[in-house]
């Protein structure tokens, strides 16, 4: 959403006038507050305002300060050449990314190899099956208890024949996989 429409938005949504918004966005340059007429400004995408106007109106508005901080960059960059306006959608994707958002709040980062893993096109199909996840779970919370991974790796190195008889075993101890 383009900063000046997320301005606005905001602004309607909190039902407060541009001179009752203007009044409150005080900082260290105006400590009285702006002018109504800049907030005009503002909503129209005439002008985008400083870091700290744009961190005051995150405040004031209830609004996610990265969000707004981003919007009004990309606003800036407007007039840019076409990679710089990209760099700033690609920002705005990683901002909305449900994966990324827990990255950035978690305090330990991730194992290097985790993030290998997680770029790789199989292990993301596989995150993106509900029976995957389900048996991942699973097979974590007992993991501790028995060699799963060990376990898989036979199961994936068996040939049709050793399968067959692997299914046919646990079939006949009343063992049968779900569909899935």
């Amino acid at each position: 959403m383009p900063f000046s429409d997320m301005i606005k938005d905001a602004r309607l949504n909190a039902r407060i006038s541009q001179r009752a918004l203007a009044e409150q966005l005080k900082t260290t340059q105006k400590p009285e507050g702006v002018w109504a007429t800049y907030v005009g400004q503002i909503e129209k995408g005439e002008k985008v305002p400083s870091d700290e106007v744009c961190v005051k109106l995150a405040e004031v508005l209830d609004l996610d300060t990265t969000r707004v901080l981003l919007a009004a960059y990309e606003a800036r960059a407007a007039d840019s050449p076409a990679p710089a306006r990209a760099l700033f959608s690609q920002m705005e994707r990683a901002l909305t990314d449900a994966l990324i958002s827990r990255l950035l709040e978690t305090e330990s980062p991730f194992d290097s190899s985790v993030l290998d893993a997680l770029g790789r096109s199989e292990i993301a199909a596989g995150l993106s099956d509900p029976h995957w996840i389900d048996a991942f779970e699973r097979c974590y919370r007992v993991g501790r208890k028995r060699n799963l991974p060990g376990l898989i790796k036979l199961v994936e190195a068996m040939n049709d024949k050793q399968w067959n008889g692997l299914m046919a075993m646990l079939e006949s101890m009343g063992l049968e996989p779900d569909e899935g």
